[in-house]
C-alpha cells in the first residue's frame, strides 16, 4: 500500500508492506514542492516494543512523532488524516520491449 496522510502539519507518504501488525513501514515526509524530505522506517515483525493490535494509523503517528523528535522539528496540534494522493502510478505488463 502507498497511501499520503495528513499529521502534526505535515504531510507524508507511507508505504506499507505485510499483514496487519507485522508490517514493513517506510514514511517520507513530503515537502510542499512535492519533494521528498526525511524519511523514517519500521519493521513491526522485528520490532521488540510492536503491539500488533495498534492500529496502522496508531503506528504511522508514532513513527512521525520520532522523525519530527530525530530532526529537531516541531508540529502542529493537527490530528491524522488519510488524504487523496498526487501519485500518479504507472504499471507495466512486465513485458521487456
Amino acid at each position: 500500500m502507498v497511501r499520503e496522510f495528513l499529521y502534526g502539519g505535515g504531510r507524508y507518504r507511507a508505504t506499507v508492506h505485510g499483514k496487519p501488525g507485522k508490517e514493513e513501514i517506510f514514511i517520507v515526509q513530503m515537502l510542499d514542492d512535492d519533494e521528498e524530505g526525511p524519511e523514517i522506517s519500521l519493521d513491526r515483525f522485528e520490532h521488540p516494543e510492536n503491539d500488533p493490535a495498534a492500529s496502522l494509523e496508531t503506528v504511522l503517528a508514532s513513527m512521525v512523532d520520532t522523525l519530527l523528535q530525530e530532526q529537531g522539528m516541531s508540529k502542529e496540534a493537527a490530528p491524522f488524516s488519510w488524504v487523496e494522493s498526487k501519485i500518479a502510478v504507472k504499471v507495466h505488463s512486465g513485458v521487456q520491449h
